[in-house]
């Protein structure tokens, strides 16, 4: 339980650290994560449509 809660910490800290000392690769790699959810969304109602 308290290395769950050491890696969400230390998680959180890494993240917050790459937005601020990167914002442009921070964007980047947001839109890609987005794009990639859409896309996988996409394909999992195309296929729930198709049966």
């Amino acid at each position: 339980m308290f290395f769950r809660r050491c890696a969400f910490v230390a998680f959180w800290i890494v993240l917050g650290l790459f937005v601020i000392r990167q914002p442009e690769n921070a964007a980047q790699a947001v839109r890609a994560l987005v794009g990639g959810l859409a896309l996988l969304a996409d394909a999992l109602s195309r296929f729930v449509a198709a049966f």
